[in-house]
């Protein structure tokens, strides 16, 4: 295994941004949350123009759920994603994803509704997933009036946003079975506690740790008996629920087995899935595309999935 060289250009670009500050376990979360917004700050900083971003709010369970809508073109009742930004269930928001979700709409030609769920431990598990079905069935019943095909409707996702984006999906299809097309996942968390490539990758050197698994799980569950849920524990959902699927996977990420999991049981499943492993890369890595060209070349393959499966 040897790293992108552009992948080490990254990290060493990354460590300028954040001074260093890699370890969460010296911060609170206030600060983890600043170090994190602020070195995706830079990433984002270049970005497709859109024909028109709109930010608005959806009622749900527990309060206004913030999401913005984009629009590659003027064209109305097109293909709609879903998107579901990663950050652990603790981090991120629609600025430190606002790249990816342009990229893919403008790539795709697919409207792209991002969301601001609740975080944890604000908000814990299943509030987050919870939002995120108040935003479909927004979408069903408003998204024509703001000129989205509900009919064409997919979700995507990276990390925990991939994990939440499988949970939505098998929750949505017990009672609307078909009503979305397609899964963009990106590096997802579905289950794996333990894995070959926790063992192997699971370490500072490759950017993500045990102790930060841990800090994650913490923050987003209660209590043990949540990390055999079906909706975090997607694995052990009914995976013949799910539409065909996209998965992208890191290759140096503690996180790819999870992908190769998910992958072979919808194979198991009869369900159509597409495997992509993209070597010599970290977790998180579709955030880079400005000096990445596997960051690119992954949100290029998901677009080309959505619209295979969209269109």
């Amino acid at each position: 295994m040897t790293l992108d060289p552009q992948m080490i250009a990254v990290m060493e670009k990354r460590a300028t941004l954040t001074g260093g500050a890699s370890d969460l376990t010296g911060l609170t979360l206030d600060e983890i949350r600043t170090v994190y917004n602020t070195e995706r700050a830079w990433w984002n900083e270049i970005a497709p123009e859109m024909h028109e971003v709109l930010n608005t709010f959806v009622a749900g369970p527990v309060r206004e759920i913030p999401i913005r809508i984009y629009k590659p073109t003027h064209l109305t009742q097109t293909p709609t994603l879903l998107y579901l930004h990663g950050g652990g269930w603790v981090v991120g928001n629609l600025d430190t994803h606002d790249r990816v979700m342009r990229l893919l709409a403008e790539l795709s030609g697919a409207c792209v509704v991002g969301v601001d769920y609740a975080l944890s431990p604000e908000y814990r598990f299943p509030v987050a997933i919870n939002e995120a079905q108040a935003v479909l069935d927004w979408l069903k019943i408003q998204g024509p009036n703001h000129g989205l095909d509900s009919s064409r409707l997919a979700i995507g996702g990276d990390s925990a946003g991939a994990n939440m984006a499988v949970s939505v999906t098998q929750l949505c299809h017990q009672k609307n079975p078909g009503l979305i097309q397609c899964l963009l996942l990106y590096y997802g968390a579905y289950g794996l506690t333990d894995s070959a490539a926790w063992q192997k990758y699971g370490n500072a050197d490759f950017e993500f740790t045990r102790e930060e698994k841990e800090f994650y799980l913490a923050s987003y569950l209660s209590t043990k008996e949540d990390r055999n849920d079906p909706r975090f524990n997607v694995l052990g959902g009914d995976i013949s629920l799910l539409p065909s699927a996209f998965i992208a996977a890191a290759e140096c990420d503690p996180l790819q087995d999870d992908s190769t999991a998910l992958y072979e049981a919808m194979q198991k499943a009869g369900r159509s899935a597409t495997l992509k492993i993209y070597p010599g890369v970290l977790h998180s890595f579709i955030h880079y595309s400005r000096m990445l060209d596997q960051a690119a070349e992954a949100l290029r393959d998901g677009a080309d999935a959505l619209k295979a499966a969209l269109d």
